[in-house]
């Protein structure tokens, strides 16, 4: 039996581009939840075997039919972020494969993206050339994304870097400040020592 795709996006020239958004998250969260790791690996491999056969699913006559206007390749929609970041960084290869079988992964963020670049190959370049220079644009923009999204993880790594050093400041490093600053007060209290009047005062200024 077929499937009919999630959303069919028009191009320029009659043309249409299909997409499919029902991607398989089962093995993805179990492996999330799992706590086990000969599990959470198990999970994981099954995870990845689950996307290669959607890919495979999306390239059937349902999605991709020139005979029926559409482009020679469909739209893998990923609904989210981290997933999408997930499968690249434990299988970089897979770009690769969903390419070369005409499937264009995307993300939420890479939607529009992708989709201004299609737009846009198919009005500049003779239809024949077209799906060659899109394929050959998408494979730069996501090596460009792929170096974004390293960066900005690392950005991200070291702001909690910081945020976990800003706590250590204010609490263990204060708390060990202070102790032997109470202990001086603690002493000058036992001895009546009176605080100087010009050290009172430059408190209050302060």
């Amino acid at each position: 039996a077929g499937t009919r795709p999630d959303f069919i996006f028009p191009l320029p020239q009659g043309l249409k581009i299909n997409m499919d958004s029902k991607f398989p998250l089962n093995n993805y969260l179990r492996y999330l939840d799992s706590n086990d790791e000969a599990q959470a690996d198990n999970y994981k491999a099954t995870f990845l075997r689950d996307v290669k056969a959607k890919i495979k699913e999306v390239t059937s006559r349902d999605y991709i039919n020139p005979e029926d206007n559409t482009l020679e390749y469909a739209i893998l929609f990923i609904p989210n972020e981290q997933v999408y970041s997930f499968i690249h960084e434990i299988d970089n290869t897979m770009l690769d494969y969903a390419l070369k079988s005409k499937v264009i992964m995307c993300s939420p963020l890479t939607l529009y993206a992708i989709l201004v670049v299609i737009r846009q190959a198919i009005e500049n370049f003779n239809m024949e050339k077209a799906a060659g220079q899109i394929l050959s644009l998408l494979g730069g923009f996501y090596k460009q994304w792929q170096a974004y999204i390293k960066s900005f993880d690392k950005m991200g790594q070291r702001i909690q870097e910081t945020q976990n050093e800003y706590d250590h400041l204010v609490t263990t490093r204060r708390k060990q400040l202070e102790r032997p600053l109470n202990k001086i007060e603690d002493l000058r209290i036992e001895k009546e020592i009176k605080v100087l009047e010009v050290l009172e005062e430059d408190v209050v200024d302060q």
